[in-house]
């Protein structure tokens, strides 16, 4: 077939469809038409099949153009982003924790691929300098964010404090946010009057009811579970700051190794959490040669869960019977998707992929000894991830380099499907200090995969709603 379009087909129970990756939509074809794309080699086509392939190429689908470069388009005006529009620095506090968790990177991670938890913290010195270089690489921003992060930062609640109020002259006549994320144990009235009083949005790491999560989060110093002490605190709050509570958000780390019923059951129906802004991850192993494998048990519970959010969508199931954390997921995905489902033009002889954010202008992340990263989810200890430094300001080639790292398998990128719906950005190229094509390839088919899952789900709703 000459200047076969550009396309990756997928089918759902009620229809079949065209993924038209120039103009980024999902076009229903006939079978016909869907047999005959499918096919990689010259074939006859049907009437019918021909007739709506005329009509579609008619209307702009189904190009056959194929980008010829990988390069971010960013990538000329990155001096400018990093050194005018920087939005958000999160300054690690310390890198000391008084929780060890059996899946944290810092606790777990093999081979220097990641830090590990030590009694490094940043000086006032090094934070205040953090704080000046942030206000002179954001004057283009009225909206401006500080973090703080760890480790445990409030460990060092003192130096937070002080960062606050500093902040909050510098950045006098704009919009000044703050941010903590924390294990939420070392609440304290006080500290906690402060963080209501100062615009602060708080995330908290909590993992479902105590059997679940003492199972992985436990204190360093005697091995005991956390969670009766995180729900006191949270107790507190809810009592004597509830205004506050509504600015706290808990994030969830599931371990698919185990049934989640009771995590599910946790959200929903206890008093004090069945309120709350909550999202959820998977257990994240890459920084671990021990890799999770999803439990059969989990993988089930987890489908009837995601099942009854989506019966709910279409109204055929009672929300408040539904697993908020599925609801809210759903609701994420569909959220997401609607916005990277907007139509598009062709694509353009020069781009890149989606996944890489431009590293340091959305989440400056500076570590205790005033290095800079792109963000705080990558290894602290690669050369390859390392952005600039207090002293030395910004490392453009290196930001280049993570910005464009879809120029490591330029040829594979040019001629895939989820080009506009991939997730890889430099942190799953990372080999030990140095940007790997086989690192990033190896990733490649569990994206593809979960960007056509993404499709389905959206279509099979789609449909569903219709009926």
């Amino acid at each position: 077939m000459e200047n076969k379009p550009f396309v990756h087909m997928l089918k759902t129970p009620l229809a079949k469809y065209a993924f038209d990756v120039n103009t980024n939509q999902l076009i229903q074809v006939n079978e016909e038409l869907y047999d005959y794309l499918k096919k990689s080699s010259d074939a006859s086509i049907s009437s019918a099949a021909k007739k709506q392939l005329d009509f579609l190429t008619s209307h702009g689908y189904l190009s056959s153009k194929h980008p010829k470069k990988m390069k971010h388009y960013q990538s000329d005006l990155l001096e400018y982003q990093l050194n005018e529009n920087v939005a958000q620095v999160t300054l690690q506090v310390t890198q000391q924790c008084n929780f060890r968790c059996s899946y944290c990177p810092y606790t777990t991670a093999e081979f220097d691929v990641q830090r590990k938890h030590n009694s490094n913290t940043m000086s006032y010195e090094t934070a205040k300098a953090a704080v000046d270089f942030f206000a002179e690489h954001s004057a283009n921003q009225n909206d401006v964010c500080v973090g703080f992060y760890g480790g445990e930062p409030l460990l060092e609640y003192d130096l937070i404090k002080a960062m606050v109020e500093y902040s909050e002259k510098i950045f006098k006549g704009k919009n000044l946010t703050f941010t903590v994320t924390t294990n939420g144990s070392l609440f304290t009235p006080e500290n906690v009057k402060f963080f209501n009083e100062h615009n602060f949005n708080v995330m908290i790491s909590l993992d479902g009811p105590p059997e679940v999560h003492d199972r992985s989060r436990k204190f360093a110093a005697t091995g005991m579970g956390t969670f009766s002490v995180i729900a006191k605190n949270i107790q507190m709050i809810k009592e004597d700051f509830p205004e506050f509570f509504n600015k706290i958000s808990f994030n969830i780390v599931i371990d698919p190794r185990y049934s989640c019923n009771d995590l599910h059951e946790m959200f929903n129906n206890s008093e004090l959490f069945s309120d709350s802004n909550i999202r959820s991850t998977l257990i994240e192993d890459f920084f671990s040669y021990e890799k999770v494998i999803s439990d059969e048990v989990y993988d089930i519970e987890q489908n009837i869960h995601e099942f009854k959010a989506y019966l709910s969508e279409l109204g055929k199931y009672p929300k408040e019977k539904v697993s908020k954390i599925a609801y809210n997921n759903l609701h994420q995905n569909i959220a997401r998707l609607n916005m990277s489902m907007q139509p598009q033009k062709t694509l353009l002889d020069t781009m890149s992929h989606s996944g890489p954010c431009i590293p340091g202008q959305r989440r400056l992340f500076i570590d205790v000894n005033g290095n800079f990263f792109p963000c705080e989810r990558v290894s602290e200890t690669s050369d390859a991830m390392k952005i600039g430094d207090l002293k030395n300001g910004f490392d453009f080639e290196n930001a280049r380099k993570i910005l464009n790292v879809a120029d490591l398998t330029e040829k594979q990128c040019c001629n895939c499907f989820a080009i506009r719906h991939c997730t890889t950005c430099a942190k799953y190229c990372d080999n030990n200090g140095e940007l790997s094509a086989e690192l990033k390839l190896s990733n490649c088919k569990n994206v593809r995969f979960n960007a056509e899952e993404t499709f389905k789900n959206y279509l099979i709703l789609k449909e569903l709603k219709s009926v």
